[in-house]
Parts: C-alpha cells; sequence; structure tokens
C-alpha cells in the first residue's frame, strides 16, 4: 500500500544565531480518497501515545544534553473533534488547534535558538502504525469512546518521514 499523506517542512533560508526557527508544517492527502487523520495531541511528540509525531533536528555540532522533561504518563482523552477529514489534495498544520481540535505545537523545533553558525535539517516522522487502537486514547472510559474506536479504524496505520527543511545560521 502507498503511503496517503505527505508531510512538508518550510523553514526560512538563512537566520542568525539564537533567533527561534519558525518551522511551518503541511499534512496534504496525496491519495485519491478522503481520510482521516489526527494533529499533535499531547503525549504525541513523547511517543506516549498515537499518533507519534518524531521531530529530528541535525545540527553542525553536537549539543549539550539538556535537562530532561518531566513527562506525565497520563493524557487528555482523543476526542471526535480532534479528527481532521483531509479530501484528496486537501493539506492542514497538525500544529495548529482548529475549531475544538486541541493540536498542540512541536516543542523542540517551536523552543529552538540554535546556538552556533552552520547549516541546521529539521525533519518530522508521523507514526499512526499502532498495534492496539487503545494506544491512542489517552484516558479511557470516557463519554464518546466508542466513536472515537469506531473512527480510528479509518486512520491509515503508516510512517511518513517529512522532507529535510535546510537553514544556514550565521
Amino acid at each position: 500500500m502507498s503511503v496517503p499523506l505527505a508531510i512538508t517542512l518550510d523553514v526560512p533560508a538563512e537566520t542568525a544565531v539564537g533567533q527561534l526557527i519558525p518551522v511551518a508544517i503541511r499534512v496534504k492527502n496525496i491519495s485519491d480518497h478522503q481520510l482521516w487523520t489526527v494533529g499533535v495531541l499531547d503525549g504525541s511528540e513523547a511517543g506516549l501515545r498515537y499518533p507519534h509525531w518524531q521531530p529530528e533536528i541535525i545540527t553542525p555540532q553536537p549539543l549539550p544534553d539538556r535537562e530532561p522533561v518531566p513527562l506525565s504518563d497520563m493524557s487528555a482523552p482523543l476526542r471526535a473533534q480532534d479528527f481532521r477529514l483531509l479530501k484528496p489534495g486537501e493539506s492542514f498544520d497538525p500544529t495548529a488547534a482548529n475549531g475544538e481540535a486541541a493540536y498542540l505545537p512541536i516543542t523542540a523545533f517551536q523552543n529552538f535558538r540554535p546556538p552556533v553558525p552552520g547549516r541546521y535539517q529539521f525533519k518530522l516522522t508521523l507514526s499512526t502504525a499502532s498495534e492496539r487502537d487503545e494506544e491512542w486514547l489517552g484516558i479511557v472510559g470516557y463519554p464518546g469512546e466508542e466513536e472515537v474506536l469506531k473512527r480510528l479504524k479509518e486512520v491509515p496505520r503508516t510512517k511518513v518521514v517529512s522532507n529535510t527543511a535546510v537553514v544556514e545560521v550565521k
């Protein structure tokens, strides 16, 4: 089966040391039929729940280890309004809250300031390839869970890697 989605990252061509680098993210339905998908939820970036949104920043030299961020093992429930129906050719920003969908930014991108000059590369991987639908739910046993489980059956199980977006830092 072919991959039904494409992820495109856009960044400025260049920036200065210490400046935030805006990373625009677009997820596009490249299939010939409509499909359901879900943006970035609490726990998605850390791999605590599906969908997994895994950012990668390739730097010109190794960065010092950062203080680990404490993670909660509790995630908000996946709700029907968190799903996005994409028609063929339609795209959306999986980090932009839309209507009642509570999408979150990719914190690795949002908070990154390049510390030294050089070439920086950004990538993003989306995985919806869960083995069990319960791996998406967060808190379980909530009103609307049955509807969510039915809709999850319509989300394609796949892994998609974005383009590599490059920034020259001066």
